[in-house]
């Protein structure tokens, strides 16, 4: 089953127009769709090794560029980039596709996404996969987030970039070479001053900064108590958004909640090892 990439014309909730990238795998005319939303800085070839695991299966596979990421258009107005405007993306994006019999899976901000529209009157959520985010984040994972995104993430050398993002995978926990190259070649892109750069926007950061930091924990205990569809959270046990106690209140709130804990990764697990990815193959076919 091979990628595609395609592209749509959006218009966010501030008026503004821009280009949103998404990757697909599969027959779009599939009775089942598997919905992949990935993390603050990231993109959709993170969902690379999911899509293989499941290319034999019958599920149309989307994953997103989140505005100002991947293969999406940069915005002019950083408040785009917050998490409604987001969601209203995300919200028009499904509509736009009719995309049906939705099982989502996502990573970070990916995954406070995917509960805040299961948790929407008449949504076409079945399952929910929740890697390493929960209904409350903790506002110390937060700021490290803020302060990374914010970095000035160039390097004069392909050996340079490698070298620092070889470090950073590592609490992703990722410790395989080609993953991770894998991983670098699809993040990473060369600038106009032929330095190696995230392919992300900077003014993510700042975005971040205004609309979450200050406020304490991020507090999504209301989407969660609307939500009925099963959950499965995957956890990195040295995460430092996710803790123990919340995911014991979440399963308290929602009993049909269960959980895979991943004990050499923080925040958050890269899914790319078969037995993760069987994991959660057992649960979307449960």
């Amino acid at each position: 089953m091979s990628m595609q990439t395609n592209f749509i014309e959006r218009i966010n909730a501030y008026g503004e127009s821009y280009r949103m990238s998404y990757s697909s795998w599969g027959n779009p005319e599939a009775e089942k769709t598997l919905l992949c939303l990935h993390g603050l800085n990231r993109n959709s070839r993170d969902f690379d090794y999911i899509a293989e695991y499941f290319s034999n299966s019958d599920y149309y596979i989307i994953a997103p560029d989140l505005p100002g990421r991947g293969n999406s258009g940069y915005l002019q107005d950083g408040r785009g980039y917050n998490l409604e405007s987001t969601v209203i993306d995300l919200a028009q994006l499904i509509a736009q596709l009719e995309l049906k019999n939705i099982d989502c899976i996502g990573t970070s901000l990916g995954g406070a996404m995917g509960m805040i529209l299961a948790s929407m009157p008449q949504n076409k959520f079945n399952k929910l996969i929740l890697n390493d985010i929960g209904a409350e984040v903790e506002l110390a994972g937060i700021v490290r987030i803020a302060t990374y995104s914010g970095e000035d993430l160039d390097f004069g050398t392909f050996t340079e970039a490698c070298n620092y993002y070889q470090q950073y995978c590592l609490n992703d926990g990722i410790y395989d070479d080609n993953v991770w190259l894998h991983m670098f070649r699809s993040s990473f892109q060369k600038n106009q001053n032929h330095r190696w750069e995230l392919k992300r926007d900077r003014k993510i950061a700042s975005s971040l900064a205004e609309g979450m930091l200050g406020n304490g924990n991020i507090d999504l205990w209301e989407y969660w108590k609307r939500i009925n569809q099963p959950v499965f959270i995957i956890h990195g046990v040295n995460s430092d958004l996710l803790l123990d106690a919340t995911i014991s209140k979440m399963q308290h709130i929602h009993p049909n909640t269960s959980v895979l804990t991943i004990n050499d990764a923080g925040h958050s697990p890269y899914l790319y090892r078969q037995e993760h990815l069987k994991r959660i193959a057992q649960f979307l076919m449960s």
